[in-house]
């Protein structure tokens, strides 16, 4: 059997270790106390033990403290998830990506050779493009669905924000998106405007919103 006692700063300091009732290796302890008039006293023991037996007592349990902090963090770390990629899927990846270059103004970090896979520069999220119809979508987590007409759209848009929204929605729409809708000043404070692209998914432009 281990007990363990802590000093005032919640450190171990002094540890038994039991076999049959025998104490084999100890550490040595401090405490405080205060007397009647006020003062405190500081106590200090030497428990036995040899000095490797010590040692090595005070290695394990500083190892096993380390070993649950890191238990403590890798299980908030599991929990504590970072927004890496939006996936676009589309009909063909590298028209995609040289559309939203050009329409958007993002640079486009990759394209794999295979076309079939390719990222935009656009920071902390990547906005990555993959075809429509592959083994991921088609056979493992189920065939993409595109609106049926004009009318209708996806339950996903993509949002981008420009200090000038009239300027980068005309550039968008000389680049080749369908206008939908024009800038205009919401009530939220935002000025947006609509546009399709090249796959008929909605993109919203927007002004950048101050808190």
């Amino acid at each position: 059997m281990t007990m363990t006692m802590s000093n005032e700063q919640g450190k171990p300091d002094e540890t038994y270790v039991e076999a049959r009732g025998v104490v084999t290796a100890c550490m040595r302890a401090t405490s405080r106390s205060t007397d009647s008039g006020g003062r405190t006293r500081t106590h200090k023991r030497e428990l036995v033990g040899s000095r490797k037996d010590r040692t090595a007592l005070h290695t394990s349990a500083v190892t096993n403290h380390s070993r649950r902090v890191t238990s403590v963090m890798a299980s908030e770390g599991a929990v504590s998830p970072a927004f890496a990629y939006t996936v676009v899927y589309v009909k063909d990846v590298p028209k995609s990506a040289a559309f939203y270059s050009a329409a958007f103004g993002y640079t486009v970090r990759r394209l794999d050779q295979s076309h079939k896979w390719a990222e935009l520069e656009s920071g902390a999220t990547t906005i990555a493009f993959t075809p429509l119809h592959q083994r991921e979508t088609d056979a493992l987590t189920g065939a993409v669905q595109l609106p049926d007409s004009a009318g209708e759209r996806g339950p996903v848009e993509i949002c981008f924000d420009y200090a000038d929204v009239d300027a980068a929605y005309r550039r968008a729409v000389d680049s080749g998106a369908v206008p939908v809708s024009p800038p205009e000043q919401k009530s939220w404070g935002q000025k947006v405007g609509y546009v399709r692209d090249i796959d008929g998914i909605i993109v919203r432009m927007g002004s950048h919103v101050r808190a």
